[in-house]
């Protein structure tokens, strides 16, 4: 998340889920477990390990904060773990700031629905349980998800029941593609225009892309949760998701 929201978050941490995208309660297992249908095989032969449990790598800013550093601050947003990275040297805090106010706005070509399956989609790939987790918390109800589209987009599959629009499935296919080939095929490439458009298409890439950087700076950094903000668990998954290394 870059730039400032309306602060607007859930409340409560949501419950575990179980397989396809269902909300009904596990019966007789109290270790509730979410399967990603795939040629592949099943969430735990692809997974990543999240940052849930590692201390950081670098110092993050803290209060009292000197001037240029509350500046930086007051544009990227709440003082969450990875805003407090990126302020340690505001010049590169104000760089970013400029891009979140244009894709977090209205501006964006993408509805905010588009925009944080793929951003969820993308943080989920790529293991940044702390990114995911801001999101879920602050913008998954605005973008209409269910807790079940919630599970899916965190570890399931663009065909799974839950996902009856298909310009959401063409988003979530775009993703995957793009996590997985940096590239899309011109049946994939079809399916986001028809989606989307052009323009939605292009900010599609861009966010793909950025949410890459960010997911590179949240675990190499090893910025952890924020307190009280969701993790993967809660919906089911394993803290380790994403692609096989």
């Amino acid at each position: 998340m870059i730039g400032r929201p309306v602060a607007d978050p859930r409340t409560g941490r949501p419950g575990s889920g179980v397989p396809d995208c269902d909300t009904r309660a596990a019966q007789g297992d109290d270790q509730p477990r979410f399967y990603f249908r795939s040629h592949d095989g099943t969430v735990p032969g692809m997974l990543r390990n999240s940052n849930q449990d590692t201390r950081a790598r670098i110092a993050l800013v803290t209060p009292p904060y000197d001037a240029d550093i509350a500046a930086a601050l007051e544009v990227l947003g709440p003082p969450i773990g990875i805003f407090r990275v990126f302020a340690r040297r505001p010049d590169r805090a104000h760089g970013i700031a400029g891009w979140g106010r244009y894709y977090l706005s209205r501006r964006c070509a993408l509805s905010l629905r588009h925009r944080e399956l793929l951003i969820l989609r993308t943080t989920a790939q790529c293991g940044a349980e702390s990114e995911w987790g801001v999101h879920v918390q602050v913008f998954a109800a605005k973008a209409g998800l269910s807790d079940g589209q919630v599970r899916s987009v965190t570890a399931g599959d663009p065909d799974d029941p839950c996902w009856t629009e298909p310009a959401d499935r063409a988003v979530l296919r775009a993703a995957d593609a793009l996590d997985r080939d940096s590239d899309l095929s011109d049946a994939d490439w079809s399916s986001l225009v028809a989606a989307v458009g052009e323009e939605g298409a292009v900010d599609a890439l861009l966010i793909c892309g950025w949410y890459h950087a960010i997911s590179y700076v949240a675990r190499a950094t090893r910025i952890a949760p924020e307190p009280g903000a969701p993790l993967f668990a809660d919906f089911g998954a394993s803290s380790r998701v994403g692609r096989s290394a």
